[in-house]
């Protein structure tokens, strides 16, 4: 996959290794990010990760169909343009599939072909395109802090005051503005889970909980060593505890342990020159 932070990200799920191999390979030379997932389990986790800008899904997955993994998709409020690949479906699985998604073409299929039908998929859905990372979260919404960091939804980054600049998933953006939207406040699982996935995301608390380890290594890797500004309250949920003494609701041990981490570095740099 190219490195092309603007590039439209393309996420190909068929379970035809050889296949979307090919497809991958000709939207990079095409200009686009793409990378590929076998299963319906495969691509979720690269969706939790990555802003996927176009789904390019076989109606035959393995585990379940392409039309049931979209549909689950939009049921959890997660709305992405898609063309179908089909086999030999009855017309009225066709039929569905242009409902729910944008276009569809039959085997064998021409690669050029694909791409061009992608880029005009890619024009429609831009004016009426979902600009929501998460349920709680905009492609527009302005850069906020986050314990001593400023976090980036646009560019799905975090930057810290030691100068790192991070890449992030949209899932811990999402959890972090609606721990800074709530500072101070017991948030239970359920009300995380519903802010960030929506009403009727069918997510498991040991999920959420994943996701929490992340941002804390996040800023552990950065410096931040006293991760208490995010504590689980057990059998309930978090607390975010944001300082009230700090310019722009940062939290103060946080910022101080990247001044300590920093005079650490500047003490082995001393030492080891």
């Amino acid at each position: 996959m190219k490195d092309n932070k603007s590039a439209p990200f393309v996420l190909v799920v068929d379970g035809d290794d050889e296949l979307t191999q090919g497809i991958v390979r000709h939207f990079v030379d095409s200009d686009f990010a793409a990378v590929g997932a076998s299963t319906a389990r495969e691509a979720n986790r690269i969706l939790a990760d990555h802003f996927v800008n176009l789904l390019i899904l076989n109606m035959s997955m393995r585990g379940n169909s392409g039309i049931e993994f979209l549909e689950r998709l939009q049921q959890n409020g997660l709305h992405i343009p898609a063309i179908f690949i089909a086999d030999r479906h009855s017309q009225v699985d066709r039929i569905r599939a242009l409902e729910i998604g944008d276009d569809i073409m039959q085997k064998p299929i021409v690669i050029k072909e694909l791409v061009a039908r992608a880029r005009a998929v890619l024009r429609r859905a831009e004016t009426s395109r979902d600009w929501h990372l998460t349920e709680n979260v905009t492609l527009n919404d302005k850069p906020f802090p986050f314990c001593g960091a400023t976090v980036y939804p646009k560019d799905l980054r975090v930057a810290f005051p030691n100068g790192t600049v991070a890449d992030v998933g949209r899932k811990e953006v999402g959890l972090m503005a609606a721990f800074a939207s709530t500072g101070d406040v017991i948030l239970s699982r359920k009300d995380i889970i519903h802010r960030v996935w929506g009403l009727h995301a069918n997510i498991r608390s040991r999920s959420l909980d994943q996701y929490v380890v992340r941002i804390r290594q996040l800023f552990r890797k950065n410096g931040c060593e006293d991760i208490s500004f995010l504590r689980t309250i057990h059998c309930v949920g978090y607390l975010y505890t944001p300082s009230t003494d700090c310019d722009g609701g940062s939290s103060a041990h946080c910022r101080g342990d990247i001044a300590r981490t920093q005079r650490r570095q500047q003490r082995r740099e001393v030492v080891g020159g």
